[in-house]
């Protein structure tokens, strides 16, 4: 009988901790600044972090009104930036492994005459401009980094550590946290 320890040793297969190996957040905050001062020419003035997850029971039943125990992990996804010098224009880049191209992207800042609409490509965006259209305050122009450890596509929720770690990053920001009283 062979085991799942040799199998994986003959067949060349990785486990997801050998796949996607936890970074220490202070690594990937200090990658995400470094590449924020080498696009954009200066240091970042907020950071987002926000950690990938996993249900341990009760995957999709959240909106069912089911029971769901999730578990963070030591994965996470970390956004840096800065206000935009043209106040107007968003622009984000990513070194996400698996992100699709382009990986830097520029849009305009949702107006109520023009809303934010759906990019067809690079997808990643739109999980930003999600966050972006429906923060509790009109957003600026700004320039962000996106750095994450956690794996896109492999069920550890790598867009809900984006759209966390932006919205944090935004709260950051524009120094207007979101009136959590009302929850």
């Amino acid at each position: 009988m062979v085991t799942t320890s040799q199998y994986r040793e003959k067949s060349g297969e990785r486990t997801m901790a050998e796949a996607a190996p936890a970074v220490p957040v202070e690594q990937l905050l200090e990658a995400a600044c470094e590449k924020y001062k080498e696009t954009f020419g200066s240091s970042p003035t907020a950071a987002g972090i926000a950690p990938g997850r996993v249900n341990i029971i009760g995957e999709h039943t959240d909106y069912n009104e089911g029971f769901v125990f999730p578990m963070a992990l030591s994965l996470c996804t970390v956004v840096v930036g800065g206000i935009a010098p043209d106040t107007v224009k968003c622009r984000v880049l990513t070194t996400a492994q698996g992100a699709d191209l382009p990986l830097c992207v520029e849009f305009n800042c949702p107006t109520p005459e023009a809303p934010l609409t759906r990019s067809e490509s690079p997808s990643w965006v739109n999980y930003v401009k999600g966050v972006v259209a429906n923060f509790h305050v009109p957003v600026p122009g700004f320039q962000a980094v996106i750095v994450s450890s956690v794996p896109m596509g492999g069920g550890l929720s790598s867009s809900a550590a984006l759209e966390v770690s932006t919205y944090s990053f935004l709260e950051e920001l524009l120094k207007t946290p979101a009136d959590r009283s009302a929850q």
